[in-house]
């Protein structure tokens, strides 16, 4: 009983949190401020949390969790269809976490930043291209290079569409990042 009441109250501390960052930076949201709007006293904040980057962290690592369980359930690569879905669940997961995602362009919130996205996405490409190498010739091809190449243009695309205010629709955005990918492997 007390865990589930644990996971409401931390759910609900979340989400006062994200709500908040729809209109401050994240250095001016108080612990006050999340309190007030999750219905919770300060100490009860501080029994889950020892600060707001503590909380930020947490959401951050739950964040890049649900990336890799996306990525881990769509590769290796069979066909075609597999990037695809993995695009799609990608675009529908930033595009209904579009507070969390807005940190990626704020100036002032420097703490989701593209360099940790891409890093992320660098890592699994890299990681697929050196499985996928044992079935090609490397010999001229710098797969870490080509990885962070992919990686850049990709989270690029999805920062654009993010500052742009993510107004095309999820799938539109997973099939114009398909294409480009597509037009990469020639």
């Amino acid at each position: 009983m007390g865990d589930r009441r644990s996971i409401r109250t931390k759910a609900s501390i979340k989400q006062a949190f994200l709500s908040l960052l729809n209109t401050k930076v994240i250095s001016k949201i108080t612990i006050l401020e999340i309190s007030e709007l999750a219905d919770i006293g300060r100490g009860t904040f501080y029994l889950h949390y020892k600060d707001i980057y503590d909380l930020y962290n947490e959401i951050e690592a739950e964040m890049f969790d649900q990336l890799n369980q996306f990525y881990d359930d769509s590769f290796p690569i069979k066909e075609h269809h597999d990037i695809m879905h993995f695009i799609n669940k990608l675009t529908n997961y930033i595009y209904q976490n579009k507070t969390l995602f807005n940190m990626l362009t704020n100036p002032e919130d420097k703490l989701l930043t593209s360099d940790k996205f891409k890093q992320f996405f660098k890592m699994k490409i890299l990681q697929e291209m050196l499985m996928d190498n044992k079935n090609r010739d490397t010999s001229t091809v710098n797969v870490e290079t080509e990885s962070l190449f992919i990686a850049s243009g990709v989270v690029g695309v999805i920062e654009d569409w993010v500052v742009r205010g993510m107004e095309e629709e999820p799938t539109g955005m997973s099939l114009r990042i398909q294409q480009l990918l597509l037009k990469l492997e020639g």
